[in-house]
């Protein structure tokens, strides 16, 4: 069995004297404080099961003591009986009222001292045992919502998430007037590369691609898997020329680097589609910047891929209108429902 720690606040020291002499032998390990600003102090510091309080003291009483005890933290759930010579009603009323979790009154019988003491140690350990349940539960919750944010593939944030975020940095944008930029990336011939090499390696290069948009991005960006071979960047506080430069050093890292087919070093390149609000015309919904980026994705695959295109580049008119021609207009799938995934 645990020694339990006893706190013993009373400005006469004989108390603390009977109850460690009288319990001597029990796993009881009592501590005494003459003064209620000692006994915080000790409270604090030795951390006790359980705080027996008088209530009459010079400078602070037992009912400021009980008061700024329960108010700590650090100390809160330590059951505190007062046990004191007073024994009107008023006096209960008030210790109670300060967080006392039970009265007695001197002089004292020690079996009662001892029964009250088991009685606030069970209800203290039921109570700090409910609360690591309590802790560990709300810690799985929020890792379980953290995963449910998360890409299994490539451990970016999903297209749920993506949705949820651009919503929130729109909503920002509309607020303070700040410029908010999306880039819509998509790998170059990936389906060749997952025939030529096999699905394992295209989901390698998949990890290798994420890493490499992780690493072009601010703490501030977010970096998302659209869906299938496409991946999305949410620019804050990024106006679209910014944007397109930030795009553009992300082709030309991907076009230097060498992905692992397993087989042999192997070459990939991505397309990008840059589009902003307010800068972007047209522009007025979450729905028309992601379709204004991601038809100038679609037109950077037009032009010969591996480049990156802005909404605002001109000559894109006749190339939009092939693209919804030939791709239709996904602008009801960005925000409702998910694209299709490999």
């Amino acid at each position: 069995m645990p020694v339990r720690k006893i706190l013993v606040i009373d400005d006469d020291p004989e108390t603390c004297r009977m109850l460690r002499a009288n319990f001597a032998g029990k796993p009881m390990e009592f501590h005494g404080a003459l003064s209620g600003e000692d006994g915080i102090r000790k409270a604090v510091e030795i951390q006790p099961d359980v705080i027996l309080l008088d209530l009459i003291m010079p400078g602070i009483d037992g009912i400021e003591a009980a008061d700024r005890l329960k108010g700590d933290s650090r100390t809160a759930l330590t059951p505190v009986i007062f046990l004191t010579s007073c024994r009107s009603t008023e006096h209960k009323v008030k210790a109670f009222s300060a967080g006392a979790d039970d009265f007695m009154t001197k002089p004292f019988d020690f079996d009662e001292v001892e029964a009250r003491i088991g009685s606030q140690l069970t209800r203290r350990d039921l109570l700090l045992g409910l609360n690591l349940k309590i802790d560990h539960l709300t810690g799985n919750k929020l890792e379980l919502e953290h995963r449910l944010t998360l890409d299994d593939k490539t451990g970016l944030c999903n297209f749920r998430e993506f949705r949820r975020k651009l919503r929130e940095e729109w909503m920002r944008s509309e607020r303070y007037g700040a410029p908010l930029s999306l880039v819509m990336f998509d790998l170059d011939d990936f389906k060749r590369f997952n025939d030529t090499y096999g699905h394992p390696a295209g989901d390698v290069a998949l990890q290798e691609f994420a890493t490499l948009l992780n690493g072009g991005a601010r703490a501030t960006d977010m970096v998302a898997r659209y869906g299938g071979e496409e991946f999305a960047m949410i620019l804050p506080h990024t106006d679209i020329i910014m944007a397109t430069r930030v795009a553009e050093r992300i082709r030309a890292a991907v076009a230097d680097f060498q992905f692992n087919s397993g087989v042999a070093p192997a070459k990939m390149t991505v397309s990008g589609g840059v589009a902003a609000y307010p800068t972007t015309g047209a522009v007025d919904s979450v729905d028309s910047l992601v379709e204004h980026a991601d038809r100038a994705l679609y037109r950077a695959k037009e032009l010969g891929k591996n480049r990156v295109e802005s909404a605002e580049d001109g000559g894109g008119d006749k190339i939009n209108r092939d693209h919804s021609r030939k791709y239709g207009s996904r602008t009801s799938s960005t925000l409702t429902g998910k694209p299709s995934t490999d």
